[in-house]
Formats: structure tokens, C-alpha cells, sequence
């Protein structure tokens, strides 16, 4: 799981550095800019808040060809500067993914739609084969401590309270992004080693949909 993680990280923090501090003036609608995640662990509420404790928020892109087809993903990712000393730890991660059984390049107009408004289960991504990957959201967290958890269904499988829905999508005019998603999530995410944690009652608004 730490590898998978630290994939998607690499590839995040080149597209964060514009996304968080793109020049361009955005939507002067406080709302609008209040982009975060919130989320309760034990009755206890988080909260990540672009431009708040060094923290940035903006999208990725990862995607795997093998002779099955292709697995594919759109993410959001909330995270401090690589600046700061704890980086690396007090990370979440919305990623959405969908298996293509045509391996060809995804265009960016079905890119976009895998944030589109709706309900949708919790999957699977995996970079060593099409095979594991399962459509639907992952929910990746790194707690304080630096370790991290993950909804993907190879680690375990969600309670009936478990949900996830992106309530609203829409596009942005924006060099490096092209949508801001909003979306609610309860979810159980697992350590790999039979741990687990749930977060419950999680609201976020994020920058998506990384344009290629």
C-alpha cells in the first residue's frame, strides 16, 4: 500500500504547486474558495483547509495500460507544503477510478465525468494490473503519524453505513485544473495489516479533474 501511495504522492505535488498558488484570479465567493476536507475519527473532527496551516489541495492523474485494457484515475489530494517538516504525514486522498477494457488514451472529456454527480461505491486501483481494479472511489488517508489507510477493496470490504456521493461538479476555467467537486463520504479504511478506522460525517470541496 506504502508504494501505491507514494506513486500517487510523486505525481500529485508538480500539479499541487500550481493549483494552490495558480495566479489567475479565482471565484471571489468566499464558498466558492473554501476548499477543504472534513472528516471525524471517534467523535473527533479533522479539518484540512487550503491556504491554512500550509495546507494545498489540487488534482492528479494516474493511468495503466496493460493487454486487458486500462485502469484510470482522477484524484484530489489535500496536503501541506513539501516545505513543511510534516509534509508527509495529515494527507487525504479522493480518488475516483474505472476500468476501460480499450487500453487506448482516455480522453479528456470522460476524464472529467469521473467526478460527475452521483453515488458511487468504493473500489479498487492497483498499478501493477488492470485485473484488481474494481470502479468506483478510494478514500486514501496518512494519519499523523505517517501511516497510511485505504478504502481500496483489495485491504477489506465497507459496512452497510459506508457511502459516498459527489453532490456537486462543474467546470472552471483554470490552467492546471479543470473542475471544482464537492462531495460527502463515510467510509472504513484499513491498514493492510488488519487495522482499521472509520471515518464518518466527511464533507469536502476540492479542485479536480487534472488536465493533461
Amino acid at each position: 500500500m506504502n508504494r501505491s501511495f507514494t506513486s500517487i504522492l510523486v505525481s500529485f505535488l508538480f500539479v499541487l504547486a500550481f493549483a494552490s498558488c495558480n495566479t489567475k484570479t479565482e471565484n471571489p465567493d468566499p464558498e466558492d474558495n473554501f476548499i477543504f476536507v472534513s472528516f471525524e475519527i471517534d467523535g473527533t473532527e479533522t479539518l484540512y483547509r487550503d491556504g491554512v496551516n500550509n495546507y494545498g489541495n489540487g488534482p492528479g492523474i494516474s493511468s495503466y495500460p496493460d493487454s486487458a485494457g486500462r485502469l484510470h484515475s482522477q484524484f484530489t489530494t489535500y496536503i501541506r507544503s513539501a516545505l513543511d517538516p510534516d509534509y508527509e504525514n495529515n494527507i487525504l486522498t479522493v480518488q475516483m477510478v474505472r476500468f476501460f477494457s480499450d487500453s487506448s488514451f482516455v480522453s479528456y472529456g470522460t476524464s472529467f465525468l469521473m467526478f460527475d454527480e452521483g453515488t458511487y461505491d468504493y473500489g479498487s486501483w492497483n498499478e501493477d494490473s488492470t485485473y484488481f481494479g474494481i470502479d468506483g472511489a478510494v478514500i486514501t488517508y496518512t494519519d499523523e503519524t505517517g501511516k497510511v489507510w485505504s478504502s481500496d477493496r483489495l485491504f477489506g470490504t465497507q459496512e452497510s453505513w459506508a457511502d459516498f456521493e459527489i453532490t456537486e461538479h462543474r467546470a472552471v476555467d483554470e490552467e492546471q485544473f479543470g473542475a471544482k467537486s464537492k462531495g460527502t463520504f463515510n467510509v472504513r479504511v484499513f491498514d493492510g495489516m488488519g487495522g482499521s478506522l472509520d471515518l464518518r460525517n466527511a464533507n469536502f470541496h476540492a479542485r479536480t479533474i487534472f488536465k493533461q
